[in-house]
């Protein structure tokens, strides 16, 4: 959300920046989206996770490519941002929110300053890949606005309402935000 300072008031608008990343997500990855959602349809792969992040003050280019598998897919949204997405196929929730915790703690290993990390997954393609980005960039978009750094949050993309879970240390430690 933005501070409207002429109205003093607070709206629904997005920073542009922020927004144009839905048209880079569509452009960049929608295809490869649709792709994983055609392998769900028909040749029964399990799901669909995706993972978008962002850092301050560190290299993502250098360092994702590194530590995800063969089967992993990047894509880089924002070079000058640091914007960067993750498809991870074949993977359940648990997998992928420890491999986002992985993610987090190593990037901090390299002096990074705030971190920004959303997951979500598609089990099914009851939701379109479109609304599987928007769903994914508004809540990256709350994340950032908040402050929320240095966390991974969990989208839920069957029930929006639901709360997010915030992953943040011991796996075991799991809560909701």
């Amino acid at each position: 959300m933005v501070y409207d300072e002429k109205r003093n008031i607070h709206t629904m608008s997005y920073p542009e920046e922020e927004v144009k990343l839905v048209k880079t997500m569509l452009d960049e990855m929608g295809t490869t989206l649709e792709f994983f959602y055609y392998l769900m349809n028909n040749k029964r792969e399990s799901s669909t996770m995706m993972i978008l992040l962002s850092a301050d003050d560190v290299n993502l280019e250098h360092l994702l490519p590194k530590w995800k598998r063969n089967t992993d897919v990047l894509f880089e949204l924002d070079r000058k941002r640091n914007v960067y997405v993750i498809l991870c196929q074949s993977t359940d929730n648990e997998g992928v929110k420890q491999f986002a915790e992985i993610l987090i703690a190593n990037i901090r290993l390299h002096s990074a300053g705030d971190i920004y990390c959303v997951v979500s997954e598609s089990k099914t393609t009851s939701s379109s890949s479109q609304e599987v980005i928007f769903k994914l960039v508004e809540r990256y978009i709350k994340i950032k606005d908040a402050g929320h750094a240095n966390k991974v949050f969990f989208t839920n993309l069957k029930n929006p309402e639901e709360a997010d879970v915030i992953y943040n240390g011991n796996p075991a430690h799991y809560r909701t935000h």
